[in-house]
């Protein structure tokens, strides 16, 4: 009975810790999400950018070509299953590579998906679409920047692809959610500290444009765009 209640003791423990240790993350990631940074925006930004959320991932979308960056030099529709051109506007989303080819939909999800996602070093992949017109069937919200801010956030979408030896991007084969979107192979790692809206907060960061201080849903995003 003694060997019975040490067993008991520890797996009482051990789930104590790991529910105090929930609540530090949750905690932390609500009082992160409150401290706003970059408060201070000039008020001339004449190019709009969007941030869509599905209710748990954020995107960018940008317009596909202006005087800054013209996407399809970089990712083209014929990486697409359609292969159309003439897209207006272009979304980039970060996020688990296996967790992109497993869940489609969020109802697809899976609890060994999530934690071999969260807590294991696998590779990441970046999910583009083309579109010929912003979505709003999805939380979106326009954000109007400077040329500077936007060239710091393609700099910074630019450099989140992995690259080949010439300098080219990486598609992931055979991965298509519909016809005119694609994967790429991408740099880091998913997990519980960087995520998928952690990637969308550190590009907003690095634009100097408004953001949280730490996030890894997409309700701090959006909070400080309210």
């Amino acid at each position: 009975m003694k060997v019975v209640e040490k067993v008991i003791k520890f797996f009482a423990k051990g789930l104590l810790a790991f529910l105090l240790l929930m609540l530090l993350y949750f905690v932390s990631a609500i009082i992160g999400s409150v401290i706003p940074v970059n408060t201070d925006q000039p008020e001339e930004g004449r190019i709009t950018i969007y941030l869509r959320t599905n209710g748990v991932h954020t995107d960018f979308v940008f317009p596909s070509r202006n005087e800054i960056m013209d996407w399809e030099e970089l990712v083209t529709p014929d990486h697409t299953l359609s292969k159309r051109a003439n897209f207006q506007y272009i979304s980039f989303g970060w996020g688990d590579l296996e967790f992109y080819q497993n869940t489609p939909q969020w109802s697809d999800l899976t609890f060994p998906v999530a934690v071999k996602a969260i807590f294991l070093p696998t590779p990441s992949a970046m999910h583009v679409e083309f579109e010929s017109a912003i979505r709003f069937n999805q939380p979106t919200i326009p954000v109007n920047i400077t040329k500077e801010q936007y060239q710091d956030l393609v700099n910074f979408v630019s450099e989140s692809f992995e690259k080949n030896a010439s300098g080219n991007v990486i598609p992931v084969e055979d991965l298509h959610y519909n016809q005119n979107d694609a994967f790429f192979h991408a740099k880091r790692s998913l997990n519980s500290l960087y995520t998928c809206n952690t990637w969308v907060n550190n590009g907003l960061k690095n634009a100097d444009l408004r953001a949280c201080l730490w996030t890894p849903f997409d309700e701090g995003i959006f909070y400080q765009y309210r």
